[in-house]
């Protein structure tokens, strides 16, 4: 999973891009490098050849045999670090002296460079089977002279240069790969703890912040940053909250009071209209104080302050009760109830919330559905995610309204004059959703609606 997340991440693969760009320019330094070396390996062995062929001619021409074979012991000898072989015949090819026994059998490259193989020339410690290039001049009495030395000396060293810069390529790669992966989960760990805490945040917990110790550089400067932004929007909030606050409040002790005396009227009245007409007022302030209520527990919620209360919950028997809450208001319209109940074990919330959030949607399904129709209610778990499906054979809801029936107070068309509502039920599901870390989901039931919660356990 870690390795997964390492090898998605855009960090990732930003560096694998970066190191394999930074492979690819070190591949043409070293082979730049490679070739001048090469050159530079193939240079001295022409001018170390041409030398010897000038001084072997040398001399042969002031000395003759006698010279050259005091030349070739001086230019032999156990303690010379690169061998030369030398060669001086007569007109016919045939030996004068040198340290080679006949005229090599040899190719001939550009510019008059010879090409042969040692071991069929000598016997001995030297045959060796090596490759060799050589050089060779006619002198003005006829005589050929012709010097060579061993290839494989040459070729070990560019060998040895190809295969340093190879390893180091690759290097390049292997270690740009493995850094790129430890700073890819450096940085992931950094960023989940980020959004760790700013999830924590969008459940409503305003007090959390990002925390700084551990980090540095830009990631410090994006936390206070964000903290700073966070502390602003707690105090806009708070302020906010506490005039909505003063305002529900404010307006709920004089609409309790113009209820409790619309009642006391409403008992002591004797005329029929006039009661009709106080009971209808009792109902206006009965809504009007529903509606106070739903804002007042939906901005509960939505702080975040209630998960003080979550405890081990039996989703279970929650639902039970809530569907034997309702199904006698479902009996008296004649739908028709079915349940699908698993067994779900611990679940760690807050009962009464999640009780009014499924009531919520339950007490909708009935009131959505006409009479005959059918109410489903299932509980089920899907992995590590615990599933709640209310689904119902009613009106509804248009596709292109589902995402703004959980905005406050927005109620669908065709259902305003309908029934009697306020808006502000799926608001506080949702919200009750939020709390507990998990999301809500409405889908087509053909016909009907069929909303589903999903909690992670």
């Amino acid at each position: 999973m870690i390795l997964s997340k390492i090898f998605t991440s855009f960090t990732f693969r930003f560096l694998v891009s970066y190191v394999a760009w930074l492979s690819v320019a070190v591949f043409m330094v070293l082979a730049l490098i490679y070739a001048f070396i090469a050159y530079d390996f193939f240079a001295k062995v022409h001018e170390s050849v041409e030398t010897e062929l000038k001084d072997l001619s040398a001399a042969y021409e002031s000395g003759g045999e006698s010279a050259v074979d005091a030349f070739v012991k001086s230019h032999s000898g156990p303690d010379r670090l690169i061998r030369f072989f030398y060669y001086v015949g007569d007109e016919n090819l045939n030996k004068i002296a040198g340290s080679l026994d006949q005229w090599p059998d040899s190719e001939e490259y550009r510019n008059g460079w010879l090409g042969f193989s040692f071991e069929s020339l000598t016997s001995g410690p030297d045959s060796t089977g090596t490759e060799f290039i050589a050089r060779s001049r006619q002198l003005a009495g006829g005589e050929h002279v012709l010097v060579a030395r061993h290839y494989a000396d040459v070729l070990n060293s560019t060998k040895l240069v190809g295969g340093a810069l190879t390893r180091s390529m690759v290097a390049t790669i292997l270690l740009g790969t493995i850094g790129g992966a430890i700073v890819t989960a450096l940085t992931l760990r950094r960023v989940d703890n980020i959004n760790i805490t700013l999830r924590r945040i969008m459940t409503g917990d305003l007090s959390e912040r990002i925390d700084t110790k551990t980090s540095s550089g830009d990631f410090l400067r994006l936390s206070e940053s964000v903290n700073q932004m966070l502390d602003r929007i707690e105090a806009l909030m708070t302020g906010v909250r506490q005039v909505s606050d003063n305002i529900a409040h404010d307006l709920r002790t004089p609409l309790t009071r113009l209820r409790n005396k619309l009642s006391e009227l409403h008992e002591s009245c004797d005329d029929p209209a006039s009661r009709d007409q106080l009971e209808s007022l009792i109902e206006e302030a009965d809504g009007l104080l529903g509606t106070f209520s739903a804002l007042l527990r939906i901005a509960q919620v939505e702080t975040g302050h209630r998960r003080s209360g979550f405890a081990e919950v039996d989703l279970c028997t929650l639902v039970t009760d809530v569907i034997e809450l309702y199904e006698p208001l479902a009996a008296e319209k004649e739908q028709t109830f079915h349940t699908g109940l698993a067994k779900v074990g611990s679940f760690n919330g807050d009962r009464n919330l999640l009780f009014q959030a499924v009531a919520n949607l339950v007490d909708n399904a009935i009131k959505y559905t006409p009479e005959g129709g059918r109410v489903q209610v299932n509980l089920a778990v899907e992995g590590s995610i615990v599933r709640i499906e209310v689904a119902d054979s009613g009106i509804g809801i248009p596709e292109e309204d589902r995402e703004r029936v959980f905005q406050r107070f927005f109620r669908v068309e065709h259902s305003r004059s309908r029934h009697p509502g306020n808006g502000l039920g799926l608001s506080l599901v949702q919200a009750v959703v939020r709390l507990h870390d998990g999301y809500i989901e409405l889908k087509d039931n053909n016909p009907g609606l069929r909303i589903v919660l999903r909690f992670p356990r």
